[in-house]
């Protein structure tokens, strides 16, 4: 995963504001408008397998770009919903744009979160141990 930024302390009251405005944003266009279904380099449609859903934003101090972790529901094709979402961060910031009131619209940066994936590792090594 690409940092863009590194948080020296904690995210301001602005920067959560925008933050959250930013993901309800998102969540309307994901889920009202289908994003136009982009091509990969070697001509291959890209489209998800399932739903995407948003599971963390986090906001540069200066709010000029968004890191944005994205997991499809189910954990099915991880891969293709992350390249699905980088192909259309250029629709995405544009309808987003219309909406949000700051000066500048944040630059979209999408990767894949694996927080649920550890999560789950951590619960088998706990049943695990408990088991014994």
């Amino acid at each position: 995963m690409l940092k863009l930024f590194v948080p020296t302390k904690a995210p301001s009251h602005r920067q959560e504001r925008v933050a959250e405005e930013l993901r309800f944003l998102l969540c309307q266009v994901i889920q009202k408008d289908s994003l136009p279904i982009e091509r990969d380099e070697e001509d291959n449609l890209i489209k998800p397998e399932a739903p995407i859903t948003i599971t963390h934003l986090t906001v540069s101090p200066d709010l000029r770009h968004a890191q944005i972790g994205v997991m499809p529901l189910g954990g099915i094709g991880k891969e293709t919903a992350v390249e699905y979402m980088k192909a259309n961060a250029w629709y995405l910031r544009t309808a987003v744009a219309k909406q949000l009131k700051t000066r500048v619209t944040p630059e979209l940066r999408f990767y894949l979160d694996d927080h649920f994936d550890k999560a789950a590792k951590i619960d088998a090594l706990i049943d695990k141990i408990h088991d014994k």
